[in-house]
């Protein structure tokens, strides 16, 4: 049976140690090419997901954004209302007129703008590593 097998290739006795590094170089070339062809399919998928999971990331944090800071609407309306009520008295009686306050963002906007740039920068790197490892 062994002398029938298509593993190692047929050589002249005299020449064992040659067959040897012959056979070895020809598995190890298999094994390496297969070894490549499963890893290379595995960071494509790894690149597909990162890339999708950065996008919807992003998006999240863009409309996330406008929490962050104060509505200027609201400043700009004031002080309109502000200018109306120096030239015509009469209009805003008995109410106060006060530019509106901010004390800053909330705590969940503030965690979930920290935690959604963490996996946005997880994702980015993992992308960075998919990239590296298939350029190798």
């Amino acid at each position: 049976m062994l002398k029938e097998s298509t593993i190692a290739k047929k050589t002249p006795p005299s020449d064992n140690w040659n067959s040897f590094w012959d056979v070895y170089d020809q598995e190890a070339e298999e094994f390496d090419t297969a070894f490549v062809e499963r890893y290379a399919s595995d960071l494509d998928n790894g690149l597909i997901f990162a890339g999708l999971f950065s996008a919807v990331s992003t998006t999240f944090l863009g409309t996330m954004l406008p929490n962050l800071s104060p509505a200027p609407s609201d400043t700009t309306n004031a002080l309109l209302m502000m200018i109306y009520n120096q030239l015509n008295s009469t209009t805003f009686l008995g109410q106060a007129l006060n530019l509106p306050s901010w004390d800053g963002p909330n705590r969940i906007t503030i965690w979930t703008q920290t935690l959604l740039y963490a996996s946005l920068s997880a994702s980015l790197l993992s992308a960075l590593g998919a990239v590296l490892g298939k350029q190798w």
